[in-house]
């Protein structure tokens, strides 16, 4: 289990509730967190001065940011910078754990996925003080300079092809959107080598909770843990679906290597997102690097393709099985609704188990 306290006991983490993400995933999770952390001390960081950089919470010049039209891009402009590692000790939790999720400028703008998963935390039990654990990674200026305005880590990652526009609305599984998703793996396997652990929870994240912790299903027996979009009951079953839209990897080497293999798969599979790819190769993965999967019960960990409905043991929610940035929104607000109403019972009806999710007029769920 992981931990958000030193020493060698592993213990719960963080939480996240519902997130409607790009294309694959909304996500919501709940966090249980037993006592408040303490929170690295920020450092100070005053200018942004590259195209590829990085935003603390002191960081609010937005003309500092370039837009789409300025930034150069490439993969030799993707290179980890000491900014952003000089970020990523300010959001890690006391054993090197840090979260992120990615965003462009569609996703960004206000209304949009990342209001919903700041709100999140508003409206959730015992989990605002998460919020400076989370590295939010701009695929564009837009999305860096409106992410500046509203959190305080925020990492501009460029698309590795010249030229390309990341800043609107992507139709799942066009070109654009399959460099969006897989823009973000290098930047993932260098946090690892850094010495990172990561929990990634796809573009947009509604938090909730903190009573109850998806992170108790993560054992530090695996490398890598994820949910899952179809769970047959058996956690190290490589027959279960993933759904890499909330994944957590142990910072090892062989993790490192994993994350290499996985985003040189995309040659073999070049029409695909990474998600699709990832259960592809997940038997490589395991007998040829030699990682540990776990898979999340989606009980627990669940998403629209194979929902849980009892809100007493439910953790997160992915928004899977859903297309378009449109449905997505539609429908994430009914799951507000529905949350408001189950949090706005007494205690002793929701713990008979009675209330349940309604989603009514909902379009990718019913």
């Amino acid at each position: 289990m992981v931990s958000s306290k030193s020493g060698s006991a592993l213990s719960p983490l963080v939480t996240f509730l519902l997130g409607a993400a790009t294309a694959t995933a909304l996500i919501i999770f709940f966090i249980t967190a037993a006592e408040k952390p303490v929170w690295p001390a920020p450092e100070t960081t005053t200018t942004i001065s590259r195209v590829n950089t990085t935003a603390g919470a002191e960081q609010r010049s937005r003309s500092s940011a370039p837009t789409n039209q300025q930034t150069e891009t490439g993969a030799e402009k993707n290179v980890v910078q000491p900014e952003f590692e000089r970020m990523l000790r300010r959001a890690a939790m006391e054993d090197r754990t840090v979260i992120m999720t990615s965003v462009n400028e569609a996703w960004a703008a206000p209304g949009s996925l990342l209001d919903s998963f700041l709100e999140s935390f508003r409206v959730g039990e015992n989990i605002s003080h998460f919020v400076p654990h989370i590295v939010v990674v701009a695929m564009d200026g837009g999305a860096f300079r409106r992410c500046q305005a509203v959190h305080p880590h925020c990492h501009l990652l460029l698309p590795e092809k010249q030229g390309l526009d990341l800043s609107g609305a992507k139709s799942y599984m066009t070109k654009d959107y399959l460099e969006l998703v897989w823009s973000k793996l290098k930047l993932q396997q260098r946090i690892l080598e850094l010495g990172y652990n990561l929990l990634f929870t796809a573009r947009s994240t509604l938090t909730w909770r903190g009573s109850r912790n998806p992170m108790e299903h993560i054992t530090m027996a695996a490398d890598i843990t994820t949910s899952s979009d179809f769970y047959f009951g058996n956690p190290d079953d490589l027959g279960n679906y993933p759904n890499t839209g909330f994944i957590y990897f142990k910072s090892t080497a062989r993790n490192a290597r994993a994350m290499a293999y996985w985003h040189a798969a995309r040659r073999r599979f070049p029409e695909n997102h990474d998600q699709f790819v990832f259960n592809e190769i997940k038997r490589e993965l395991v007998d040829v690097v030699g990682v540990r999967i776990k898979f999340i019960d989606s009980a627990y960990v669940s998403g629209f393709c194979q929902l849980g409905r009892d809100l007493n043991r439910i953790a997160t929610v992915h928004m899977t099985c859903c297309i378009g940035l449109e449905n997505k929104l539609f429908d994430l607000k009914r799951v507000i609704l529905d949350w408001r109403r189950y949090m706005a019972r007494p205690l002793w009806e929701r713990q008979m188990g009675k209330i349940g999710w309604t989603f009514q007029g909902g379009r990718c769920i019913h």
